[in-house]
């Protein structure tokens, strides 16, 4: 009895003990909420909302909706750490309202702005934060014009210009060119950078080009950026077509040396090709479409990847220049591939084939223009990784090989003087 009533003692006094620990920290919160509502309650402001800060060229639009609030009568921006702002008077509607601010003269970088709103009595809302970045001379002088692979006039009158690829994460988007037509005048066009080759009919022979390059550096960027204008002469070429002189099997309707019991794929006839391209149980270079056959490399679909896959022959070549060109009959997204001319036996891995070979080209451009200095045995043909899961492919219908001799090479003969019976014949190179 005794150590019960004794526990009844005990409880009893620690209610009591956090009776009065809820009072004083009841007293406690009111006291803290006197403190932050000395001079009258507190009143906000609706801030600005779904702010955007647009990019530029030493400079950044801000764009935000003024939503419920119609007593808001100004904004305020604070940037560089609140040491520089800009006060934009606002004037309310009935509906919602969009504040439009630009901030110029900016340094190049990245700003982190701080938005208030503020009615006639001088509350503010609650602030907005909002990083925006600006772009200048630093981010220009990283731009490159966009790189020209071939250019040349044909025999037929025909101007072709095939661009290089760019890295489009610099916010590449078009290159802007000027050439002289055929009647003398200027004209310009804009070549997006989803545009590969050029083909004019009406170019000026023998003439120049102008170019720039355009970028926008990210998907808010209300400024575009140019390069400085490059000029290129394109001369004129005729050709000789020296394909069945040095390539064999070239198509159209290319002969496998064997083939599966389906039917469809096979080994080329005449090309070699390695093991990563005849990756269907041992055939693969070869496919036959529609009874035709054609040069084929695809991955997925049921294939293996394709790592280095090689396609190409090697033959004895003289000195000149000369195009390769291709009749593509399909070409997908996914992987790398290339035309590549290499001296000796072989081509380089994809890896290398930028700087070991003699020339190379995108597969997508279909053409690979190469100088050779003196006669060479030499690999040409065609080099690719494809790893794409849901499916990649090249198919190649026929291929071309040319000699290519420039206009730019002429004979004349030059007489010294009229009292002179002295003519000489000789060989210069000069542009007309």
């Amino acid at each position: 009895m005794i150590k019960i009533k004794s526990i009844h003692f005990s409880a009893v006094v620690i209610t009591i003990a956090c009776v009065i620990a809820c009072l004083l920290a009841s007293c406690s919160k009111e006291d803290a909420y006197k403190k932050f509502t000395e001079g009258g309650e507190i009143t906000y402001t609706g801030k600005l909302d779904s702010i955007k800060i647009y990019s530029g060229k030493n400079r950044v639009i801000i764009r935000g909706l003024l939503l419920a609030d119609p007593k808001v009568t100004k904004c305020v921006i604070y940037w560089n750490n609140k040491a520089d702002s800009m006060v934009v008077p606002v004037t309310r509607t009935q509906n919602v309202d969009t504040l439009i601010v630009e901030l110029k003269n900016l340094q190049e970088g990245v700003h982190n702005f701080i938005i208030y709103t503020y009615d006639n009595l001088g509350n503010e809302s609650v602030p907005t934060y909002k990083a925006g970045r600006v772009y200048g001379e630093r981010y220009s002088g990283t731009l490159l014009n966009r790189p020209i692979n071939n250019a040349f006039t044909n025999e037929a009158g025909l101007t072709v210009i095939d661009w290089g690829a760019m890295d489009r994460l610099s916010g590449i988007f078009a290159t802007d060119m000027t050439y002289t037509d055929a009647s003398g005048q200027q004209r310009t066009i804009r070549v997006p950078i989803d545009s590969i080759a050029t083909r004019l009919t009406d170019f000026k022979e023998k003439t120049s080009i102008q170019f720039r390059t355009m970028f926008r550096p990210d998907t808010l960027s209300i400024d575009t950026f140019y390069t400085t204008y490059t000029t290129k002469y394109i001369p004129k070429f005729s050709q000789t077509d020296v394909t069945t002189a040095y390539l064999k099997n070239v198509g159209p309707n290319v002969n496998y040396s064997s083939i599966a019991s389906n039917n469809r794929w096979g080994v080329l006839a005449d090309w070699i090709s390695n093991a990563a391209v005849n990756n269907a149980s041992g055939f693969g270079s070869y496919e036959k479409r529609s009874n035709v056959g054609h040069i084929s490399m695809e991955a997925g679909w049921g294939l293996p990847n394709v790592t280095n896959g090689k396609i190409y022959q090697t033959i004895t070549l003289p000195a000149g220049t000369y195009r390769f060109s291709i009749d593509m009959t399909e070409f997908n997204t996914g992987g790398s591939k290339f035309i590549s001319v290499a001296e000796g036996t072989t081509l380089p891995d994809v890896a290398n084939v930028t700087g070991a070979g003699i020339g190379f080209a995108n597969l997508e451009g279909k053409t690979m223009e190469f100088t050779l200095t003196g006669t060479k045995q030499v690999s040409i043909g065609f080099v690719c990784t494809l790893t794409a899961p849901s499916g990649a492919d090249i198919t190649i219908r026929s291929n071309r090989l040319n000699y290519i001799r420039s206009s730019i090479y002429k004979w004349c003969i030059i007489i010294l003087s009229n009292e002179e019976s002295f003519e000489g014949i000789c060989s210069f190179k000069g542009l007309f």
